[in-house]
């Protein structure tokens, strides 16, 4: 086997791997904690010594440590955002299990590993292409996959409305340039996280009528708002003015 093939092989089992043990594909809470497993697994075999770096893991101790404190400030501002917003919509929110947050945890780490560092690091590495450029173009992919995923792939179908995709753009913008300034996924993934664990890990119904809110009803509703567009840009253009203004090069 030649080597190319070889490493053709290796990607697309990395890939297959975030596919399938991602999002409740094979219907078990622990999927996402195997699909990291594998995930590191196949990234070993495929870079080698540079693995950490291509996965966006390659993080010190103090990076970890805020990261994980981040997380969990994040998480508190969002429930106190989304909660305001869950309010003023007859909605109530209750904590889910643990096994929701657990799978949150690590479903959200392979989505920064695989549609957040390696392709970036592809991007302007491999491709040698401007850092502003690669997270406009991977923000633009962020929003379609996850219009994709709502049209075509998940259970819960539905449109993703514009405001939503809108969005998702500028949040995609500014996780890829806390990558790109940091040089790993901890700040990304901790953003993505405090947002998610609230949104996706708690439990949302109508208040009168008991009725649960779909994943796709909770995006639109909690994304797609004049309210968290305009907040959405307004801190993406702060991680635009990180890159451009302080001339912060590629870390990773």
């Amino acid at each position: 086997m030649s080597p190319r093939l070889k490493k053709r092989i290796l990607f697309d089992l990395l890939l297959l791997s975030y596919l399938l043990f991602s999002y409740y594909a094979l219907g078990g809470w622990w999927n996402s904690f195997a699909g990291f497993l594998l995930i590191l697994l196949f990234a070993r075999m495929l870079w080698k010594g540079e693995y950490l770096k291509r996965t966006g893991l390659g993080m010190n101790l103090p990076g970890f440590i805020f990261s994980v404190s981040a997380a969990l400030l994040i998480i508190c501002l969002s429930y106190l955002i989304i909660h305001y917003m869950a309010v003023n919509s007859g909605i109530r929110m209750q904590a889910g299990n643990w096994r929701d947050y657990f799978h949150e945890v690590f479903y959200i780490l392979n989505e920064e590993i695989v549609l957040g560092a390696i392709i970036l690091f592809y991007l302007t590495r491999t491709r040698n292409l401007n850092p502003v450029i690669s997270c406009i173009c991977l923000a633009g992919f962020f929003a379609v996959i996850h219009f994709i995923f709502y049209k075509w792939i998940f259970d819960d179908r539905g449109i993703i409305s514009l405001l939503t995709l809108a969005t998702l753009f500028f949040i995609g913008f500014l996780r890829n340039s806390l990558i790109i300034i940091a040089g790993h996924i901890g700040y990304s993934w901790a953003l993505h996280l405090g947002w998610m664990t609230v949104m996706f890990g708690t439990l949302h119904s109508y208040t009168i009528s008991g009725e649960r809110l779909s994943e796709l009803s909770r995006f639109n509703l909690y994304l797609g708002s004049a309210e968290m567009l305009t907040l959405a840009a307004l801190l993406a253009s702060v991680g635009l003015f990180l890159m451009v203004k302080k001339k912060i090069k590629v870390q990773f």
